[in-house]
């Protein structure tokens, strides 16, 4: 099997913390999986953030489920309790 070649998407430490993101943007590629996930379609997902294309979203999902792992990590990470318990304060009762 070839080796995918996701062009569209770049990790850089300096951008969102090293999670992958859309080339050239800051959205990550977790954002568009949640969207995604929430029920959104690809058009949905180009009008909510204009900078993308829909090639933008079609390479994002691509790449979350080649690494899908990484990303529900990263999804993960974005729960309240974690940021919460990452930034030393108490979850809500």
């Amino acid at each position: 099997m070839p080796k995918l070649d996701y062009r569209n998407i770049e990790t850089d430490l300096a951008r969102c913390g090293g999670q992958p993101v859309v080339a050239g943007t800051r959205i990550r590629v977790a954002t568009i999986l949640g969207s995604y996930r929430q029920g959104m379609s690809i058009e949905e997902i180009v009008q909510q953030f204009p900078p993308l294309k829909p090639a933008d979203v079609h390479d994002a999902l691509a790449y979350a489920y080649d690494h899908i792992a990484e990303i529900e990590a990263d999804l993960g990470a974005d729960d309240e309790t974690s940021v919460k318990a990452s930034l030393g304060k108490r979850p809500s009762p």
